[in-house]
């Protein structure tokens, strides 16, 4: 980890990405816990997360939570000190799992000055608004007057969009409806184009990325080529031409 750091120090004093002299990296975070069911269980005893480099994609923290100790728990269960022993319990029980992922990820940028020598102003990350909360609230770089910026990683966007689709295609038809049929069809068209609009997705953020254009303005172009994604992928191309992307 420790060479790791250096690298990515060494690529932004190149790039000459620096505050008052500490230079400055983006990081790739995430988190996870033994047990684990999506939206529904979130009482794992042990959690870890990880701070990736995004340039060299090589880890520059680990941090470890565990709520607990067998040993520590059979004493207590029995009523007794427990005896010498390497304990990991590291976390108070309660703590929900989250916690666990949260608290790990905001150790690591609060020690990224003494382990690394750099700030991690940019985290690219997942959905979850709780890691990225903890490390507002503890302000690791308050004294630089840093404050660490959030983007959320493509994949994790393109699985919500998919999970949203999903439900779509499964919502019921109103009662008051009549031509049943027709809702249950039009269901069918949507639940199988949710691949297709994932694929356009990816396919305009290539071209956009590849384009000559300021930055801010790839990203207005982008915004306005994933609105006109419906209206592509089910047949009504005025837009397309309006926007010379038919041939894209």
């Amino acid at each position: 980890m420790k060479m790791a750091g250096e690298e990515e120090k060494r690529l932004a004093i190149e790039r000459n990405e620096t505050i008052n002299g500490i230079p400055y990296i983006t990081v790739v975070a995430d988190g996870s816990w033994m047990k684990r069911l999506y939206g529904s269980v979130y009482d794992s005893f042990s959690g870890v997360g990880a701070i990736i480099g995004y340039r060299t994609r090589k880890v520059l923290f680990i941090g470890i939570r565990n709520k607990y100790c067998a040993l520590c728990d059979m004493a207590e269960y029995r009523g007794l000190k427990a005896r010498k022993h390497k304990c990991y319990k590291n976390f108070y029980h309660n703590a929900s799992s989250t916690k666990l992922e949260s608290d790990a990820i905001v150790e690591g940028f609060q020690s990224s000055l003494e382990m690394h020598g750099v700030i991690y102003k940019i985290l690219i990350a997942d959905g979850d608004s709780s890691v990225y909360n903890s490390i507002r609230h503890n302000a690791p770089y308050r004294e630089m007057n840093v404050v660490v910026q959030k983007i959320e990683c493509t994949n994790h966007l393109l699985r919500n969009l998919c999970k949203k689709l999903k439900a779509v295609a499964r919502t019921t038809a109103p009662k008051t409806m009549h031509r049943k049929r027709d809702f249950v069809q039009l269901r069918k068209v949507v639940d199988n184009n949710i691949l297709e609009i994932r694929k356009e997705v990816l396919r305009l953020a290539t071209v956009r990325r590849r384009g000559t254009q300021a930055q801010h303005k790839k990203a207005l172009e982008l915004q306005k080529d994933i609105l006109n994604i419906p209206s592509h992928i089910f047949g009504e191309h005025k837009r397309c031409r309006e926007r010379g992307v038919s041939a894209i």
